[in-house]
């Protein structure tokens, strides 16, 4: 199972989102290469890096999150805001080599399609933020209609592998994870799903490596010390 931590950043500084509200941030560093590094240290898997100006709208963090790519050798996957190919080839010439797409999907279907095109379906992790059992994106804002499972169905048809699914009401929350969604998502055949939101626990990560999942985005749970890394990275290795 791979082991991510989230390094969310919002006017430069690192945070998390209460439900995925920006009025709701709790900051926790204004130094966002100074948390990936630490991660790294720490024996992570990844870096899941979010631009939640860029998902908002509202700018972004792109000076940032270059520095963390030239600073940190873990590989890193990026989301938030990724709405044109020129944002890709910016990202791509950092050295960045995972991208995360939510709205473009739903929102901008043809760019969508040229990004496949250009790049490889593997490049690319849909996010699946979620409220109920429908899809929610343009920074949680705007309920696409579209069901979870339905969507995963549809886009493995395009070469899509990777899905990270987000319960939006348990993001950052530290109230467990969403496993009844996770649970259908797994049954679906030749397809990779990562988890977030709500992950407190060792044992909710337990839970969700017994269902399936290919990995998970850890965030609150690992700044407020509420999952003790080097344990759970002992216990996810079996060493």
């Amino acid at each position: 199972m791979e082991i991510w931590a989230s390094v969310d950043i919002m006017s430069g500084k690192v945070v998390r989102l209460i439900k995925g509200d920006p009025n709701q941030a709790i900051v926790y560093s204004n130094d966002p290469v100074f948390v990936a590094q630490r991660w790294e240290r720490l024996g992570f898997d990844g870096i899941h890096v979010v631009d939640l100006d860029a998902a908002l709208g509202r700018g972004n963090n792109f000076e940032h999150i270059k520095k963390i790519a030239v600073n940190v050798s873990l590989p890193i996957q990026v989301g938030g805001g990724i709405r044109d190919v020129e944002i890709l080839n910016e990202y791509v010439s950092t050295g960045i080599g995972r991208f995360v797409l939510g709205t473009v999907v739903f929102k901008k279907t043809e760019v969508f399609h040229e990004m496949l095109k250009r790049f490889g379906p593997e490049k690319f992790i849909v996010a699946l933020d979620f409220k109920g059992d429908s899809v929610v994106v343009e920074g949680w804002k705007s309920n696409t209609g579209a069901k979870v499972v339905d969507t995963i169905f549809r886009l493995r048809d395009k070469g899509i592998r990777s899905f990270l699914l987000t319960d939006v009401e348990r993001d950052g929350t530290l109230l467990g994870p969403n496993l009844e969604t996770v649970i259908e998502a797994v049954s679906v055949k030749d397809v990779s799903i990562y988890a977030a939101g709500g992950i407190s626990s060792i044992k909710d990560v337990v839970a969700l490596y017994r269902l399936g999942a290919r990995g998970i985005i850890l965030g609150r749970a690992i700044y407020e010390g509420t999952i003790n890394v080097e344990d759970l990275l002992s216990v996810v290795r079996g060493s």
